[in-house]
């Protein structure tokens, strides 16, 4: 009987991308997918990445192969019913704002599953068990901490044992992870049919292949027309309901071919090939709970389902995959309370109710429909409702607004907290610093990765008006009371500095040792953009997720190590060293990170 850490069933995105990330942190994981890969569609599927998933998946060196293969896309393109250009900012595509990834990636599902695959075998030197299914587990009482008992099916109908110390379910709307759990999955199903088809497209249509284009169509609600990899191009649209009483059941590709092509007019459309076309109903539901008996989790579809009318599917998974897998690992290795891993499931679902609660009227107005709360109303414009409704939740659809409520545990706001520009539980922005010497712009989020670890960024003000402040960072840091006296390899370390770059040595200009790699804000657009003015100095702590997890100014330090006290099991000695982690001061590419950088010194004392 084979024993692991984590069984993760699915091997989608999410699936796929926790069992990474946990490879990364030291886990052991064990995949199973119950499709047989060479059965399984290839194409099709959730396509579109947002900004913060990108940023996300950067941090996790998974984002070069994503961009080198899909449709990066900027902006939009609208046409009314009669096909007349017409100005409209409707889509996540317009005017993103505070990353530099201020795009959307239309990327084909099986793509992202390769490149995320890929470095999970190059991490943990495992692959997927493809076409083998859970078919029970079981939480046993004994003391042995592999409390998980599960039994699989393989593809030869082979009954496989694995003891593991949890489950997490990425097995899909219908999940049977889920299911055994006894999760209730609530919500409902509308009578919205959507269709989705992809293929090679000839299209008479002006601005064809710029990205995003929204078509008014007459019958089928407002049309979607998205530029994918590969010279594919996706067309979505709401498939009358009449018409699907009368063919629903028996509906064929040829079927849903004549109907793009009656969607798309007064435009002209021929399909030289089709990849995928799906039709399914609309429907948001969410799962009571994220976690159930202790040991088993869920994430993905298998915790909340939406329409594709917003593309929140994937992205609130890969939120999901990120969120979770420095919390369970940390639990596993020993590091963390319990606590710590309660909270995925308060923070996700959260989030996911915010979209489903936006996604039931995006879903209805796309479809051409007038939601019940406005049929009375004669000015009501469906196409002036839908665009205002992306327009006011632009940051919640590309991630870069997502924030999560003080808990108390990871997100701490303490009511003497500085009043500045960012709050703990939102994104840490990302901002322009240089090196020592170097007068070329770089990205913190280049800076540091995500290996687990906890970000400490010290923004230093002008060394010459914050000394004693610094002196007192310093002073905190040598002392018992320092985080940096746990027994774990837990924490990088970074500083920035509000001065030139021009001669001299950082240390001598910061005028003390021991702040972690220093980097100059030479205009101060990385001191405004957090809110701290040159003659203050503040430290924000970074969860491996990119959360900020607490704020304080100095020379008040007393706040950090309340911060982690909350949550931190391991035992605390002597000093460790400030730099613990040379990613910081070496900025490495894509790929660089291997299994022994990754896992290198983050495991305590298991439990």
């Amino acid at each position: 009987m084979e024993k692991v850490d984590v069984l993760i069933c699915g091997a989608g995105p999410v699936g796929l991308l926790t069992a990474y990330c946990l490879g990364r942190y030291g886990v052991s994981t064990y995949v199973v997918e119950q499709h047989d890969r060479a059965n399984q569609v290839m194409y099709g599927r959730a396509a579109m990445i947002a900004p913060r998933c990108l940023e996300m998946l950067e941090q996790l060196d998974l984002v070069d192969p994503l961009i080198q293969t899909g449709f990066v896309v900027r902006g939009q393109v609208h046409y009314n019913k009669d096909g007349e250009r017409v100005e409209i900012t409707r889509y996540a595509t317009s005017n993103i704002t505070d990353t530099f990834y201020d795009y959307l990636l239309h990327c084909r599902q099986k793509y992202t599953e390769e490149a995320i695959h890929e470095r999970y075998r190059r991490v943990s030197g495992q692959s997927v068990y493809y076409g083998t299914k859970l078919l029970s587990y079981q939480i046993s009482e004994e003391p042995d901490d592999y409390k998980v008992l599960s039994i699989l099916e393989t593809q030869d109908a082979k009954h496989v044992q694995i003891k593991s110390r949890y489950i997490i379910g990425a097995d899909g709307a219908r999940s049977t992870v889920r299911e055994i759990a006894g999760i209730d999955f609530q919500g409902e199903k509308t009578n919205h049919h959507f269709i989705r088809i992809d293929g090679i497209i000839r299209m008479n249509m002006p601005e064809a292949r710029s990205g995003v284009v929204g078509i008014e169509s007459v019958s089928h609600g407002s049309v979607l027309w998205a530029c994918l990899d590969h010279h594919r191009t996706r067309v979505g649209f709401a498939f009358p309901e009449k018409l699907w009483r009368q063919r629903g059941a028996n509906l064929t590709q040829e079927d849903v071919v004549q109907e793009a092509k009656r969607a798309v007019q007064p435009f002209t459309l021929e399909f030289e090939c089709v990849d995928w076309w799906t039709a399914y109903s609309v429907g948001q539901r969410l799962a009571s709970s994220y976690r159930a008996h202790g040991r088993v989790l869920i994430a993905g579809d298998a915790a909340h389902t939406h329409s594709s009318a917003a593309a929140q599917g994937m992205n609130s998974g890969i939120h999901d995959a990120v969120n979770l897998s420095w919390k369970l690992a940390g639990l596993i290795n020993g590091l963390f309370t319990q606590a710590v891993l309660d909270s995925y499931a308060v923070e996700r679902r959260y989030i996911a109710a915010k979209i489903n609660q936006l996604d039931s009227m995006v879903a209805s107005l796309t479809a051409g429909q007038v939601p019940n709360q406005y049929r009375d109303d004669p000015t009501f414009d469906r196409s002036e409702a839908l665009t205002d409704l992306y327009r006011h939740n632009q940051a919640l659809y590309t991630g870069i607004g997502v924030s999560y409520p003080p808990d108390g545990c990871t997100i701490v706001d303490d009511p003497d907290r500085p009043k500045i520009n960012v709050f703990p539980g939102e994104r840490a922005p990302d901002v322009l610093v240089q090196r020592p010497g170097m007068r070329v712009p770089v990205r913190l989020y280049t800076l540091f990765r995500n290996v687990g670890k906890f970000t400490i960024l010290l923004l230093c003000g002008n060394p010459t008006e914050t000394a004693e402040s610094l002196k007192a960072w310093s002073h905190y840091v040598g002392s018992p009371d320092s985080h940096t006296r746990y027994q774990a390899d837990l924490f990088q370390h970074l500083s920035i500095v509000a001065m030139p770059n021009g001669i001299g040595s950082v240390t001598e200009n910061l005028g003390i040792e021991d702040l972690g790699p220093a980097f100059y804000d030479v205009d101060g657009s990385a001191h405004s953009r957090y809110g701290v003015n040159h003659e203050d100095a503040a430290v924000f702590v970074l969860r491996p997720d990119g959360t900020l997890g607490c704020i304080g100014r100095l020379p008040d330090t007393n706040h950090i190590s309340k911060y982690f006290a909350r949550f931190l099991k391991a035992q605390k000695g002597p000093k460790a060293a400030v730099v613990s982690d040379d990613r910081i001061s070496n900025q490495r590419g894509v790929g660089e990170v291997d299994m022994q950088a990754s896992n290198g010194g983050i495991e305590a004392e298991r439990s």
